[in-house]
C-alpha cells in the first residue's frame, strides 16, 4: 500500500496536539476543543510538524535533494518563529495587558472595559522546549516510517 508522505506529519502533528492535552490535563488546565489549537506552551506542535516532514522528506527523496532542503528552510523558520519572533509577540502582549489594566483603573474606556478580552501572553516557547520536540519528533516520525516500512508500506 502507498502512503503520501504528506500523511506523516499530519499523523505526528495528531499525535503531538493529543500529548499537549494529557500534559494540560496534568498541569491542571481546563481542557477544551479549542486547546487542540492553542499556540504556545509545551509542546511546541509547530517544531514537532516541521521537524516530522523534514524527516519524511529525507527519508523519501534523501538529503541532496531539492525538496529536502526547501523543507530545512522552512523548518529553520518555524524553530525560530517558535522560539523568537513569538516571544517578542508576548512581551508585547503583557506590556498591552498591563496598559490596558492601568487606564482601566483611571479611565472608563470601551477598550478597558470588562468586555475586552485580554491579550494572550504564553505563545512562545523557550529554547529548550522547540530543542526537545525537534528530537522527540524526529525519533516519532523515524519510529511511524519504519513501522510503516516493516509493515510493508510505501511511502512517496
Amino acid at each position: 500500500m502507498h502512503i503520501p508522505v504528506f500523511l506523516i506529519p499530519i499523523f505526528i502533528w495528531a499525535l503531538i496536539q493529543v500529548i499537549k492535552l494529557i500534559i494540560d490535563k496534568f498541569n491542571g488546565i481546563k481542557l477544551t476543543f479549542d486547546r487542540l489549537f492553542t499556540a504556545g506552551w509545551f509542546p511546541s506542535v509547530h517544531s514537532g510538524l516541521s521537524t516530522s516532514l523534514l524527516v519524511s522528506i529525507f527519508y523519501v527523496d534523501g538529503i541532496n535533494s531539492s525538496s529536502f532542503a526547501i523543507t530545512l528552510i522552512f523548518s529553520i523558520l518555524f524553530w525560530y518563529d517558535a522560539a523568537n519572533v513569538r516571544y517578542q509577540a508576548w512581551k508585547h502582549a503583557e506590556v498591552i495587558n498591563n496598559m490596558r489594566n492601568q487606564l482601566s483603573s483611571i479611565f472608563e474606556l470601551e477598550y478597558c472595559s470588562s468586555n475586552w478580552q485580554k491579550l494572550k501572553e504564553r505563545l512562545w516557547h523557550t529554547f529548550g522546549e522547540v530543542v526537545g520536540w525537534i528530537l522527540i519528533s524526529w525519533i516519532l516520525t523515524y519510529a511511524l516510517l519504519k513501522l510503516l516500512w516493516f509493515y510493508g508500506f510505501i511511502i512517496w
